[in-house]
């Protein structure tokens, strides 16, 4: 049986102390550092699960590792522990789920020693439990507790990582709508389901957090740039709310799914990665500064002081679906955020019954009546959709013959919202995955069919939920080593212990620790931007750790794709009086295809030109722009060939083929002659 914890990971400031900037040493307690897995369990040798993600180390500490001389101190809020979870999402679009507590632990002594740090220092240091399952609440309560039996003076009955072990490789992940888990962490009893299958998704999160900061008018307006995927950005000083809010707003739009970027926690040294040009959602930290980027048509969400900002227009939801979806969030959350809405209407007028209503604490049956009121406004919006779905094998839906019907029934001229909405990714995803399929659709988990059906029957919206009767089967996971110890020894500790290490480990902790206390020796102190310093830089690839390389990797294959993507709409920009051959965009795009030995260059090269006819671009080039492309396809191919790359050398193809199609200036010779010339053929041949 599937565990729901798959590792419990520990990060913070590693033997080999790296700038923000990657510049190797300690430049004191005005300079933030580069963070680091420090320990985890189960151990790196074990094959149960994948590793943790190459970049969990610098998300999960955003703003990187801050040393300090004091401690926690019980009247200064700002040492205090945060607690906060993040999502990340692998290339495939699954989501892992981490709950994070971040807080200032003493700094080894081996390690202050070997790089003259202050005696008695702290730095960041964060603990953190890894699930594919969003149990946030388990994971948040669970972690806690960990945090509390670690520095409480009443101790443990057994070692802590002993704690750890039995927990994550004993309890296991309940099966949906039938079982209930019961597990102790020391005297703690904790529990976690698992929603049925054939209900909304698993949405352990409370949906207040969303509409308390945003009035009605701004959630509707977040619903709808997200809905026609835009490049949206976050901003809050909670790093919790960031993620909760994000999370919120993607369940609201089920039964689509977010088809982009999703960073609800941006670490805040990848800030260049918002003027990307392609639609994500990410969360950014309040703090940081983003004065230098253009932002230019982003849709920015201040959540701590309920304000939307964009340059670009978000056309609106149209009649009448627009009134009955704000009616509808009003009469469930008006009294939640008068604090908020307090200036739309008069309070004093409410009547009576909605008075009493307001003094119900939010709840899950707010978080679910909320969700059904969202499909119940794709109910109404899409209504009858099932009926222009063409018999193909790819579910291809008749956008037009949609538009017009509906114009009919509403009298009004098809809506600019709509039209945006039926050619996003995510409704062309919820066609491929066959949900709106009439012949099977009685197979399928779809809500939406179900609750047009249940609409058009007269039935109350609820009935499609399934019954919540049933008692699930308790499971209980108990630990037989707690509370058996006739010695009564009892584990405490000053800080957050490290996991056994073996004496190779030991070994090799000590060597490393001797070379960094002799480079420091032999350079003396520098600050960071100090010339000596650079010239003398170890280069990164022989000193971090294969997980620190894994993680720079994908910094650096994120930085190319971005600056590709802009190279790229630029290149197409260019005026008709510019030779885009001898332009600076034309010049960067051919070095960074030419210059990448592992082939991130040419491929992101490729998918840029996929992704952009994926968001409707007509391939239309001018004769100049069409030679030029060409002579960079034919390079990305070139040297996809040298390393025997396949894929690349396919996808390639593959948009040469498309462009070829879809060229308006109808280039007859694009594929005989420029590309059929290529050693490849002959190679395959």
């Amino acid at each position: 049986m599937a565990q729901i914890f798959e590792y419990f990971v520990v990060c913070g400031i590693g033997l080999e102390i790296r700038t923000l900037d990657n510049i190797k040493g300690f430049y004191g307690t005005e300079v933030m550092y580069l963070p680091s897995l420090l320990d985890q369990y189960p151990p790196s040798n074990h094959t149960l699960y994948p590793p943790p993600p190459p970049q969990l180390s610098t998300v999960v500490l955003p703003a990187g590792v801050e040393f300090y001389s004091s401690g926690f101190d019980s009247n200064d809020p700002s040492t205090f522990p945060k607690t906060y979870p993040i999502v990340l999402t692998e290339g495939d679009g699954s989501k892992i789920y981490v709950s994070c507590i971040a807080f200032r632990d003493p700094v080894n002594e081996d390690i202050a020693e070997a790089y003259h740090i202050q005696a008695n220092s702290f730095a960041d240091k964060c603990i953190c439990l890894v699930s594919r399952s969003p149990s946030f609440r388990v994971l948040r309560s669970a972690l806690e507790e960990l945090f509390t039996l670690c520095f409480s003076p009443n101790g443990s009955s057994k070692p802590l990582w002993d704690v750890i072990a039995h927990m994550v490789s004993k309890v296991p992940l309940p099966g949906p709508g039938r079982d209930q888990v019961l597990f102790a962490i020391d005297n703690c009893l904790l529990s976690v389901e698992a929603p049925p299958k054939d209900g909304l998704p698993h949405a352990d999160i409370s949906f207040q957090p969303l509409v308390q900061c945003l009035d009605v008018d701004n959630l509707i307006k977040l619903f709808t740039a997200v809905l026609l995927e835009r490049r949206i950005l976050l901003r809050s000083n909670k790093y919790s709310l960031l993620t909760l809010v994000s999370e919120a707003i993607c369940h609201l739009i089920y039964p689509f799914r977010w088809q982009h970027v999703y960073i609800p926690l941006l670490f805040f040294s990848g800030v260049d990665y918002i003027d990307a040009p392609t639609p994500y959602m990410m969360g950014l930290h309040s703090g940081v500064d983003t004065s230098d980027l253009t932002m230019d048509g982003v849709v920015v969400v201040d959540l701590e002081y309920n304000r939307i900002t964009t340059t670009e227009d978000i056309p609106p939801i149209p009649e009448p679906e627009l009134s009955s979806l704000r009616g509808e969030i009003m009469k469930l959350l008006y009294p939640n955020v008068v604090g908020i809405d307090q200036m739309k209407a008069d309070f004093c007028n409410l009547p009576e019954q909605l008075t009493i209503w307001g003094n119900k604490p939010w709840g899950e049956d707010h978080d679910l009546q909320l969700r059904l009121i969202f499909l119940k406004f794709f109910a109404s919006l899409l209504s009858g959709y099932r009926n222009f779905i063409e018999n193909s094998a790819n579910n291809a839906f008749n956008n037009q013959a949609f538009l017009k019907k509906r114009s009919r029934l509403t009298n009004q001229p098809p809506e600019p919202m709509i039209a945006q909405f039926l050619d996003s990714h995510g409704f062309l995803d919820y066609l491929e995955r066959g949900l709106g399929s009439g012949e099977n659709n009685n197979n399928n988990n779809n809500l939406l069919d179900k609750l047009q059906d249940a609409i058009g029957r007269g039935q109350n919206p609820t009935s499609i939920l399934p019954s919540s009767l049933v008692e699930p089967e308790i499971i209980t996971i108990s630990d037989p080593d707690v509370g058996i110890s006739g010695s009564g020894a009892k584990y405490t500790y000053d800080r957050f212990p490290s996991n056994f290490r073996t004496e190779e480990q030991e070994e090799k902790r000590r060597q490393i620790l001797a070379a960094a206390s002799g480079a420091f020796d032999f350079s003396g102190k520098h600050t960071p931007s100090s010339p000596s310093m650079l010239v003398g830089k170890d280069s990164k690839a022989g000193s971090l750790s294969p997980m620190e390389r894994a993680a720079e990797r994908e910094r650096m294959v994120l930085d190319i794709k971005v600056k590709l993507q802009g190279l790229w709409l630029r290149l197409l920009k260019l005026g008709a009086t510019e030779d885009p051959l001898a332009s600076f965009e034309y010049g960067t795009i051919l070095a960074l295809i030419e210059s990448d030995a592992e082939g991130i260059g040419g491929s992101g090269f490729v998918e840029c030109i996929r992704e952009h006819m994926h968001s409707g671009w007509n391939c239309q080039l001018t004769e100049e722009q069409f030679i030029a492309v060409k002579e960079l396809l034919k390079t990305a191919i070139s040297r996809a060939t040298s390393r025997n790359d396949v894929m690349t050398i396919r996808d390639a193809l593959e948009v040469s083929a498309e462009m070829y199609k879809k060229d308006s200036n109808n280039v007859s010779d694009y594929i005989q002659r420029h590309l059929i010339s290529l050693s490849i053929w002959e190679e395959l041949r």
